[in-house]
């Protein structure tokens, strides 16, 4: 090999030295982007998994809570019916001894001592029958319910009229009307018949 030759490799050798180095630089540098790029994809992947897990967590319901259901329309009205319709009033009582008698348009009725429905006083028991004012009481059949409808009506067109003293048993019932005109209604609650210590309960409402 002559001493041009020589020259020319190393001069060539030179030139491909220079020439790889930016190549492989370059190849370098893109694996690394390359990799770098999947590290970043991943957590990115990782944090977007987390923060669904999180947002899923907070919005189940925690085991063994209730979980609210939503009411129909018609569940809503009827809830709201039954809040709105009164209560029933409960009936007055009053008991009545033998030979005594009650003033049923009174607040508070008290039972006194008399001889019979005169004056004010609305009921009286002798002990075996029960006497109304004026011939008040008139036979009732229907319900306590129905009574509040259905006694002013009787009592007004003066329908099934008991015509004299009535024997009392338990659960019956009557339309009234008081000596100052007012509908009513009672139920025999309880009833003893004794010429000397009977009595009876009743049960009584009053129609304004």
């Amino acid at each position: 090999m002559t001493n041009n030759d020589s020259g020319r490799s190393k001069t060539d050798r030179a030139r491909n030295a220079d020439t790889a180095e930016p190549a492989v630089t370059a190849a370098l540098v893109s694996r690394r982007g390359a990799i770098l790029a999947a590290v970043i994809t991943a957590v990115v992947g990782l944090v977007g998994t987390v923060v669904v897990a999180l947002i899923n967590t907070g919005s189940q319901p925690v085991k063994g809570a209730a979980v609210p259901s939503a009411s129909s329309p018609q569940e809503v009205t009827s809830a709201g019916e039954q809040e709105n319709k009164p209560a029933e009033a409960v009936p007055e009582q009053v008991k009545i001894d033998a030979d005594m008698g009650a003033d049923l348009d009174e607040p508070r009725v008290t039972p006194v001592s008399t001889s019979g429905p005169n004056g004010d006083i609305d009921l009286h028991f002798d002990g075996n029958y029960l006497a109304s004012n004026r011939s008040g009481l008139f036979y009732y059949y229907g319900t306590e319910q129905e009574a509040k409808a259905q006694c002013p009506k009787i009592v007004s067109e003066g329908k099934g009229k008991v015509p004299g003293p009535e024997v009392l048993f338990t659960g019956g019932q009557h339309c009234l009307r008081t000596s100052k005109g007012t509908a009513g209604w009672l139920s025999v609650n309880d009833v003893k018949i004794d010429g000397n210590s009977g009595y009876i309960v009743l049960n009584y409402k009053l129609f304004l």
